[in-house]
């Protein structure tokens, strides 16, 4: 589904894959992925995504609203953006050993 950046349908179901992991991660980080090594393949899974390049008809410079709108809401985008979102999320909020103190379970991940 990586090497299809230009099938829609592919990027979809990307997006889709991000969406599920960030809203079932939203409260707390699943027990199965804080142990070692099972976090690994995700974040390199997140990671490709972010280095995908963008297709030429969503990178060129433009000044036209329409346009740039419709480019906001290109699936490559929102691809993008909700990957940034979780990618943030995992490191901010279950990485940092200052935040997580008063959780013991979550101290030994961060």
């Amino acid at each position: 589904m990586m090497q299809h950046k230009d099938d829609s349908d592919a990027l979809h179901m990307l997006h889709l894959i991000c969406k599920v992991f960030y809203v079932s991660n939203q409260l707390q980080m699943c027990p199965y992925l804080m142990e070692a090594g099972n976090l690994d393949p995700w974040v390199q899974f997140f990671k490709a995504i972010l280095d995908m390049e963008c297709p030429a008809n969503l990178s060129d410079k433009t000044e036209d609203f329409d346009e740039i709108n419709k480019r906001e809401k290109n699936i490559f985008w929102k691809l993008k953006g909700i990957t940034a979102k979780l990618t943030y999320r995992i490191f901010v909020k279950y990485g940092n050993p200052s935040i997580v103190e008063e959780k013991p379970q979550i101290q030994a991940f961060s």
